[in-house]
């Protein structure tokens, strides 16, 4: 009887091993896909995003580079996103953070990470409420608007949330510093 469970529980660990093997495959090749999509789109070209994969080809970590606009307290910096996508990809959607430091209240001064209702919420359900599609495309457009917003609801530093209350000035002469201190293109630091 115990070398019964012992064969079952062998096999149930090769199935099991053997669907993974095929949905990592299966998650690669659509990932692939969305990745020529994402380079050739128009859209996404018009916002300022080249899209490059890190050393290795690894088709779960995008490298997208986008401009800051001209009329946001971003322009000419240069800011890398790096985008990891996890193996049950679609079934929840990709972690995205800033690799250059950005002044700004809904990306983590420390790490990068970005603090955004939509990119929180396909993340971890791989839907965003109120929207039938969702995917690389529209997070990237909800990032590239923050250049333009800062949500006071959800800010990493209250000291930084302070300063964009109670003088915007300089809070966009700080984040305008940062840009060209973190995001310029002759230093363009990332975070470590």
């Amino acid at each position: 009887m115990e070398s019964n469970n012992l064969y079952m529980n062998n096999v149930m660990n090769l199935l099991s091993y053997q669907n993974d093997k095929i949905n990592r495959q299966m998650t690669l090749t659509r990932l692939m896909r969305e990745f020529q999509l994402c380079k050739l789109d128009d859209d996404l070209s018009d916002i300022g995003c080249t899209f490059g994969l890190y050393p290795g080809n690894n088709y779960f970590k995008w490298r997208v580079t986008m401009f800051g606009p001209e009329d946001s307290p971003y322009k000419g910096g240069i800011f890398t996103i790096q985008i990891i996508f996890p193996e049950d990809y679609p079934k929840r959607g990709a972690e995205f953070k800033f690799m250059n430091k950005i002044y700004h209240l809904n990306v983590d001064p420390k790490n990068g990470h970005i603090s955004l209702n939509s990119l929180n919420e396909w993340r971890y359900t791989g839907k965003v409420m109120g929207k039938k599609v969702y995917g690389v495309k529209q997070a990237l457009f909800d990032i590239f608007y923050l250049f333009f917003t800062q949500g006071v609801d959800s800010p990493y530093s209250d000291a930084m949330k302070e300063l964009y209350e109670k003088n915007p000035i300089q809070f966009e002469e700080n984040a305008r510093a940062w840009t060209k201190k973190y995001a310029s293109m002759k230093i363009g630091r990332a975070h470590v």
